[in-house]
């Protein structure tokens, strides 16, 4: 009955001696290291080779002077991808192997930098009609899903206007601000922070001296709701000198878009004295108004009263007459507040998500929504205790993207198998020989482009078991779900033990000795895979008014949006070949009985 066994290899106690003071040697060199590689991700530096195209979709940025490859998959590890390419100074990002498009290497000979020479795919920047591919290393997975959080807030008009429901608006302000006394004297006469003036209310005319400092309040409103003005220091704000405009009969006006909030008087009570206004505006709001009409202030503002906009309006100017006294301003300039323009809190939250890490710890990672810059300027991490809402990646299948053909070696004695003898007689008889032995190859899974996220590999994830074939992809299947790391800095090997039995049937010629051996020919294949995880979990939501929500990532990521790619090599042998070698004391041979491992097989041997 054919055996097969599985061991994991192991490591002889020297070796282990040795290992451990490599590893306390790169521990100390990581830790002086440390400060310099905090802001990337495990590089791969890895060239697949030159390939005559490079196919899908993905990122396309020119390198100009600091072309390399190098440089071309720091720009695509960065933006989430497992490939990159270049050709000249252009550099390509993909998710898809160009399968069965590699070429010779001297099709990629373009210098990345015309100064320098190269020699070979890892040294150039492909060719006229070739590109040179490399995998990138791992991918900071927080960074590309804030991105993509981000990038969601940035373009859904839908997606915020939903979110919204979960802020609560700033509450709404009506204030009368007291001027009995600022009107009296030199100086500014204000509403409040963050609001705006909608009316003032004037005293009794005292003796006929109907001067300004009878204005006694004003009226000031914050802004409209739909701006989400989160009023003081939420204003862009300028002064409009009035100090000519309104020393006759003319109007006096804040620019579009700004309303009136604060009037400056000189000493004296006439209208001439009136020099300035505050004119601000939500910084929410477009620079322009929304329905404008001229209130008529001709009789309230005679008396004792107060004299104010339409609900709903704010004033952003006013009208006087020839005469320098109060009674004299004629008209309001009144408009609503003007379009919202998506510059409030409101549309400004931050993002946040927890991963845990290969080695077991837990961060917390946040983004601004509205970060558009090229490298996230205001991404950052920090590590956290709380497993709550944290953020997973599992494993929904792997696929094939290439595989070589099958590479056989020439044929090498099997280790550890001692040849058996037939001892020479003086009549001619068979010998028959049963030789058995245990075979051993070894699997490695090697990362190309992963992650420094833990990960969770199900034993039912899909494998496209057509590419593999039924054994190759039964093993891959078992490694893969053996694993929670797919981390490039990692490499899982196997070894695979096959028990062989052939039965040996020889001819031995009369007075000759003849010594049974066997024969090895290992045949490998590589195959290069990628992985395609999917996102599970929440991320939340912060405003600066302290309003916040966790969501399920599903609600703004779906479909493609939710994967992640790993990508590397998996060294799988194929099924080794052994012979039967047939050796007499002149040293004549003969090889017999070729056969696969694994399987039984009677061989007959005529004599040499």
């Amino acid at each position: 009955m054919n055996c097969h066994q599985i061991v994991e290899l192991e490591s002889s106690r020297p070796i282990m001696g040795m290992l451990r003071r490599l590893l306390f040697i790169s521990l100390l060199i990581s830790i002086v290291q440390s400060h310099k590689l905090a802001k990337r991700s495990t590089p791969s530096y890895r060239v697949e080779g030159c390939f005559q195209s490079a196919p899908g979709d993905g990122k396309s940025q020119n390198m100009g002077h600091s072309a390399s490859n190098v440089r071309c998959q720091d720009i695509c590890r960065d933006h989430g991808y497992i490939l990159a390419a270049t050709k000249g100074t252009m550099c390509h990002c993909r998710n898809i192997y160009p399968q069965g498009r590699k070429v010779a290497d001297s099709q990629c000979r373009t210098r990345c930098r015309s100064w320098l020479s190269c020699n070979n795919a890892q040294e150039c920047c492909g060719g006229s009609q070739a590109y040179t591919v490399s995998v990138v290393g791992n991918i900071d997975v927080a960074k590309q899903v804030l991105r993509r959080i981000a990038h969601k807030w940035q373009v859904s008009t839908h997606y915020r206007k939903h979110m919204r429901n979960f802020v609560n608006k700033p509450q709404f302000r009506h204030v009368e601000a007291d001027w009995w006394r600022s009107f009296d004297v030199k100086g500014w006469s204000n509403c409040p922070d963050g609001t705006y003036m909608t009316g003032v209310w004037r005293n009794n005319n005292n003796q006929d001296n109907d001067g300004i400092h009878l204005i006694e309040l004003a009226e000031c409103k914050s802004a409209a709701a739909h701006l989400f003005s989160a009023g003081k220091g939420d204003q862009d704000c300028y002064k409009l000198n009035i100090w000519k405009t309104w020393d006759s009969k003319n109007w006096a006006t804040c620019k579009a878009g700004y309303y009136m909030s604060g009037i400056y008087n000189t000493e004296g009570h006439r209208l001439h004295n009136i020099e300035e206004f505050h004119c601000c505006r939500p910084k929410s709001q477009h620079k322009s108004w929304g329905s404008c009409y001229n209130h008529d202030a001709w009789a309230s503002l005679n008396d004792k009263g107060w004299t104010k906009c339409n609900n709903g309006y704010y004033m952003v100017g006013m009208y006087r007459n020839d005469c320098n006294n109060l009674w004299c301003i004629e008209e309001f300039k009144c408009c609503q507040m003007g379009s919202y323009n998506q510059d409030s809190y409101v549309d400004k939250p931050i993002i946040t998500i927890k991963t845990m890490g290969t080695d077991g710890r837990l961060k917390e990672c946040t983004m601004d929504a509205m970060d558009k810059t090229p490298e996230s300027k205001t991404y950052s991490c920090k590590a956290v205790s709380s497993r709550q809402n944290i953020l997973k990646l599992d494993a929904v299948e792997f696929k094939v993207e290439d595989k070589t053909q099958p590479t056989t070696a020439k044929p090498e004695r099997v280790k550890n198998f001692k040849p058996v003898i037939c001892s020479a007689s003086n009549n001619a008889y068979t010998c028959t020989k049963t030789l058995k032995t245990a075979i051993q190859t070894t699997t490695s899974l090697v990362i190309g482009t992963g992650f420094q996220m833990g990960v969770s590999v199900s034993n039912t994830v899909g494998v496209s078991a057509e590419a593999f074939g039924v054994s190759a992809s039964s093993e891959f299947s078992v490694q893969v779900s053996a694993s929670t790391s797919f981390n490039v800095e990692r490499t899982k090997s196997k070894t695979i033990t096959v028990e062989d039995e052939t039965k040996v049937d020889v001819k031995v010629p009369a007075h000759k000795q003849i010594m049974i051996d066997l024969l090895r020919k290992k045949v490998d294949i590589i195959y290069k895979w990628k992985g395609i995880f999917r996102l599970l979990g929440k991320y939340k939501l912060s405003w600066s008014n302290g309003d916040q929500t966790t969501q399920d990532i599903t609600t703004v990521l779906s479909g493609t949006n939710r994967d992640m790619y790993a990508f590397g090599t998996w060294n799988y042998p194929g099924t080794d070949v052994l012979q039967v070698l047939v050796t007499d004391q002149y040293g004549n041979k003969k090889t017999e009985c070729q056969h696969k491992t694994g399987s039984k097989k009677d061989c007959s041997v005529a004599g040499l």
